[in-house]
């Protein structure tokens, strides 16, 4: 994965480091196990302190998405001993029956909590476990307009509550993984959903002339930060982007200027029939697949 660092940015160089890395890891450009840079490798390319490349390494680390191996470096995740295996779909049960095996489940108890994940039914709705109110708005957009199936929305501290909602399925951004699994109830199970790849977002996406005006248009305002900071680094000019959020007055003034204009999903209902809209979803295609295959009767 490549990584970018815009000292001109007002995001914190340690933040754009743990929002990049965070972004590459639930999207799956940065594999569990992978070698990340070396923190003195990082402060010599971008002529930054190291210090600086460490904290947001502990920060990772903190979340559970890397792992510090002494004498070694920093790693995504916990690499497992296994990874060396085929991934056949014989082998991947080889694994988890041995993992849970380990763990002190009897094949019995396996068996039990498989049966009724196998012989499910169609969820009567989802139920999206997300605790940002417009990350969750947009989120929701994006899986009713590619499921079609009613979709609800929760905060984490409303669902950690009361977990069990009968016939819905739980789904959850695959980075809240950790937080979700302390808390549910070992006969449910929760989809955990991909967050869509910068490069993946960009690819094919006309690249804006030098003096054309770019506009980022969001209501989350991490968008417009995350949207803009991968503008700078592919050298787009700063001069020539305006950021906008509909929840502010008079927020299209200016927009009839751009040629380009970066939104999610929900603000791209904003612009009917507008062709100057790219739309970066946040959701990844194989998780949305996913979630139309478990919607199937």
């Amino acid at each position: 994965m490549k990584i970018w660092i815009s000292k001109n940015s007002e995001v914190s160089v340690s933040e754009q480091l743990v929002e990049q890395i965070t972004l590459g890891i639930v999207s799956q450009d940065l594999t569990t196990g992978e070698k990340l840079p070396s923190s003195r490798e990082i402060a010599r390319r971008f002529q930054i302190h190291q210090n600086t490349v460490i904290a947001a390494y502990r920060r990772l680390a903190g979340q559970g998405l890397v792992e510090f191996k002494k004498g070694s470096g920093v790693y995504v995740g916990v690499s497992s001993k296994n990874n060396s295996k085929p991934n056949t779909l014989g082998s991947i049960i080889d694994r988890f029956i041995l993992e849970a095996s380990t763990a002190g489940f009897t094949l019995s108890e396996i068996s039990g909590h498989l049966q009724p994940r196998l012989i499910a039914k169609k969820p009567v709705s989802f139920l999206l476990v997300e605790s940002n109110i417009e990350v969750q708005k947009i989120l929701l957009e994006e899986i009713e307009s590619a499921t079609e199936c009613l979709t609800e929305g929760i905060s984490f501290e409303d669902f950690s509550v009361y977990s069990r909602h009968g016939d819905c399925q739980i789904l959850a951004m695959y980075g809240e993984k950790h937080k979700i699994e302390n808390v549910l109830p070992t006969d449910q199970h929760c989809i955990y959903l991909r967050a869509n790849s910068v490069p993946a977002s960009m690819s094919g996406r006309p690249r804006p002339l030098n003096n054309d005006l770019t506009a980022v248009v969001s209501g989350w305002e991490r968008f417009i930060t995350l949207a803009k900071l991968f503008l700078l680094a592919a050298a787009i000019d700063a001069d020539t982007i305006i950021t906008r959020s509909p929840d502010i007055p008079n927020w299209r003034n200016g927009l009839q200027n751009a040629s380009l204009i970066i939104c999610d999903s929900l603000t791209a209902k904003q612009f009917p029939n507008d062709s100057r809209i790219r739309i970066f979803p946040l959701i990844s295609d194989a998780s949305l697949r996913e979630l139309n295959l478990s919607n199937r009767s």
